[in-house]
């Protein structure tokens, strides 16, 4: 049996245990962007949570990382009508937030903001 050996050469290098935790970072932020609902910035600070603090000056910056996040999320669909989804057209409390909508304009405002424009006469 030939036993073949090769010399090292110049840019061999030790492998770098601290670049493990990065990969292992941007896989975790990749995975719970995709598959959680919960914002982007409470996954990101999540995560940075468990790495070690030896490998923070290797991190990209926070608005990098919070950009994967949001690449990794699913594009909103329109519904079969063509219109925007249900929860792009109410707000957190559940109120319409869609004031006028037809095939080339949407006007989004709730009726809070209605009446607020209205008691500082900006609306006639």
């Amino acid at each position: 049996m030939e036993v073949l050996l090769k010399e090292p050469s110049e840019h061999s290098h030790v492998p770098d245990p601290d670049r493990l935790h990065l990969i292992r970072l941007k896989n975790e932020i990749k995975s719970r962007g995709a598959s959680s609902d919960e914002g982007a910035s409470t996954i990101l600070f999540d995560v940075l949570r468990t790495i070690p603090l030896t490998i923070t000056t290797d991190l990209p910056t926070n608005d990098a990382l919070l950009q994967t996040i949001r690449c990794e999320r699913p594009a909103m669909q329109l519904d079969h009508n063509g219109r925007l989804p249900l929860i792009l057209r109410q707000t957190d409390r559940g109120e319409s937030f869609i004031l006028y909508e037809d095939d080339s304009m949407v006007i989004f405002t709730c009726d809070k903001d209605l009446s607020v424009f209205k008691q500082l006469n900006l609306l006639k």
